[in-house]
């Protein structure tokens, strides 16, 4: 098994740093990233800043490649449905969560202290319970309002009914159909 990069022992707020410098140097120029980790203090050759560059940028492009699917298929989505239903946000829910999933695991085979690990999946745990409730919500939501678009149309159709000339009785049958679903 190779040894764990050197980069993974940096302090959380230096590697995010880091992070940020290869992606905005298109994973490229790591002997200026070396010389920038020597300033700061730290000694990490060039050799395996690449090697962990070029596992960041993996990982870089699948993000990025997932993002680019599911903003196509959105759009796809809302330009052949108006999203009534709110599935358009029920279906980012699906993907934040396969996401928060991915990371999970990758977690699990990055860190070797446990401790870590346990911090940051219970972080990820979190995430996918927030995610849970908000999805709960929103649904109940999109119920209440179906509820009062239903009843909004009862009442227009109980009003014309009536203007009509039908039976009380045939309408309360007809409200009854079109807020409660009974036939």
């Amino acid at each position: 098994m190779p040894r764990r990069s050197k980069v993974y022992d940096l302090p959380p707020e230096i590697r995010d740093e880091l992070n940020v410098k290869l992606v905005a140097n298109g994973f490229q120029d790591y002997e200026k990233l070396a010389e920038w980790l020597t300033e700061k203090g730290f000694e990490i050759k060039k050799s395996s800043l690449h090697r962990y560059g070029q596992l960041k940028k993996e990982e870089f492009e699948e993000a990025m490649a997932d993002v680019k699917k599911a903003t196509e298929l959105a759009r796809a989505y809302v330009s052949g449905d108006p999203d009534e239903q709110n599935a358009l946000l029920d279906a980012n829910a699906r993907i934040a969560q396969e996401s928060l999933l991915r990371i999970q695991m990758a977690l699990r085979k990055l860190e070797t202290e446990p401790e870590k690990a346990a911090k940051h999946i219970a972080q990820v745990t979190r995430a996918l319970a927030d995610l849970g409730r908000m999805s709960i919500s929103q649904k109940k939501w999109a119920a209440e309002i179906r509820a009062q678009e239903r009843e909004r149309a009862a009442e227009v159709v109980a009003e014309t009914a009536r203007k009509d000339g039908v039976s009380e009785e045939t309408i309360k049958r007809i409200r009854n159909q079109l807020v409660m679903g009974n036939t």
